[in-house]
């Protein structure tokens, strides 16, 4: 039986404690031991072929140098962090809302502090700093009520942020037409709105409120009436209330495709307002359980591909050059840390996935495809470190990547993918130039809409080994010293009691 060993904490007194993966009954399980607190288990995964297909994956670096102490202290202090820099960075402006929803994961409340104008300032400077090409997104608490919150959309508008500014919101503020325009005004157009299904009842249950069913749509109207305006439906799956929506959900997006153009997707987290673990065998989603869902529901092979799937079919060609190092793929994310892919509806009604055009049986064949892709950027990891010691080596590298490593990698793409697919990208690129429209338009169905899977973790199913390679990042202020710290995504969640800034709790 398959199982594979990880590091992990114990959820109450955050000791870093050995555990397993292991699979039992169809399902892929969680077990770690604390030597005081007792045993824990959870669900990793409900699809064992699909997880151990992206474990397979999984980058090789240990994640041994990873402890509290020092991921505490922010990526700059973990000697184990390989992905320093922030394509996405998350600044928290204030722990205050105007809901009280059940699966908040940091209880947020109409209580608090506004994080201070002058330190927002400090951070989108430091951020800037960190990754000009990062995307900053603004969170809470609820961002909209912030009693500053135009004067910081101006800092980030200065500071040349305001094309990747995102502000993630439950939309109620933004449901007043008055003030959605006033906002949009400041050149803001993403919008993070949070959006938890179809049905009243599904929405109240999970925000506590009926008012975060009308609020999302009556704010999408709003935008719609402003030209550029962007929106990201953010669903928070809970098991047994939203979870089967899922396909009306993305039915709902392609509808309204003309404003949503992607839907991000997590699960409940056991933290902040949803401490309650009773049954948590039964209650855990997983990204399998969400992936086969859309699956079901859309009829369609595969909705999404890994994050690190992506990222290891792209490694050669970082390693041969092609693409520039230290550029927007500059480090291979972990499996669990989750997915992306498209879904577009043809003219006759039904759904189509931009993986099951691409790939032969996804299904089936997704990760064992990428798998190959792995081997290779192993393979030339090993050469080129042995090539780079002396000048002829170098040369001999380049060689070797142009003639031998590229060539392989382009026979290796061709075997997996459909002859179809190709022929339509050569037929779409033709069309793109004449109609001067995007080659994503041409080529894939409209509407259309993207699908992100991100999942942030709890104490519970924590694991060190996600840590090294976490690619959003969350900046806040030291408590005693004030300065500007950058902490890992999947630390802040769990951990928010080493994360919590002065400047933004009262």
């Amino acid at each position: 039986m398959w199982q594979q060993r990880i590091r992990s904490v114990c959820p109450v007194c955050d000791r870093t404690i050995e555990g397993m993966f292991y699979e039992e009954d169809g399902r892929v399980l969680m077990r770690k031991s604390c030597p005081e607190h007792g045993e824990v288990r959870d669900v990793a995964s409900s699809d064992p072929f699909l997880f151990k297909g992206k474990m397979a994956i999984a980058p090789a670096e240990s994640s041994a140098g990873c402890t509290l102490e020092f991921c505490g202290g922010g990526v700059a202090d973990c000697p184990m962090h390989v992905g320093r820099l922030s394509p996405i960075s998350f600044i928290e402006v204030t722990p205050r809302c105007n809901l009280a929803c059940p699966v908040c994961y940091i209880d947020a409340s109409t209580k608090g502090r506004d994080l201070p104008l002058d330190d927002f300032k400090r951070m989108v400077r430091q951020m800037k700093a960190d990754n000009p090409e990062t995307h900053l997104i603004l969170i809470g608490g609820e961002p909209t009520i912030h009693h500053q919150f135009f004067e910081m959309l101006d800092v980030v508008r200065d500071a040349g942020l305001m094309k990747r500014c995102y502000v993630a919101t439950n939309g109620v503020k933004l449901s007043d037409e008055e003030f959605c325009r006033k906002v949009r005004a400041t050149g803001l157009r993403w919008f993070y709105l949070a959006f938890d299904g179809t049905d009243k009842e599904i929405c109240r249950k999970i925000r506590g409120s009926y008012r975060s069913y009308e609020a999302p749509r009556k704010t999408i109207e709003n935008l719609r009436k402003i030209h550029g305006s962007r929106v990201v439906l953010s669903v928070t799956v809970v098991k047994d209330v939203n979870d089967r929506d899922l396909p009306r959900i993305v039915d709902f997006a392609l509808d309204n495709g003309d404003v949503v153009r992607r839907i991000s997707i997590s699960a409940e987290a056991y933290c902040g307002r949803q401490t309650s673990t009773e049954d948590l065998l039964r209650r855990r989603v997983t990204v399998e359980c969400i992936e086969n869902v859309l699956r079901r529901g859309l009829k369609i092979g595969a909705a999404t591909l890994s994050f690190a799937l992506y990222g290891v079919m792209l490694k050669p060609l970082k390693l041969a050059g092609v693409i520039v190092s230290g550029a927007w793929v500059h480090t291979v994310p972990h499996p669990l840390c989750g997915g992306v892919g498209m879904v577009g509806r043809n003219p006759g009604g039904s759904c189509s996935s931009i993986i099951d055009m691409a790939i032969r049986d996804p299904a089936r064949n997704l990760y064992r495809y990428g798998k190959r892709f792995d081997d290779l950027g192993k393979a030339m990891e090993q050469k080129h470190e042995r090539l780079s010691r002396s000048s002829a080596g170098r040369i001999q590298w380049k060689l070797m990547c142009w003639f031998y490593y590229l060539p392989k990698y382009l026979l290796m793409l061709l075997a997996g993918l459909r002859p179809s697919f190709l022929l339509r990208v050569l037929c779409a690129a033709v069309k793109s130039v004449v109609m001067r429209k995007k080659l994503r338009d041409v080529l894939f169905a409209k509407p259309h809409v993207q699908l992100h899977y991100l999942f942030a973790c709890d104490k519970y199913n924590f694991v060190w080994d996600r840590m090294p390679f976490c690619l959003t990042h969350h900046y806040r202020l030291d408590p005693e010293t004030g300065k500007v710290v950058k902490m890992c995504g999947c630390f802040v969640v769990p951990f928010r009691n080493y994360a919590d800034s002065c400047s933004t709790l009262g």
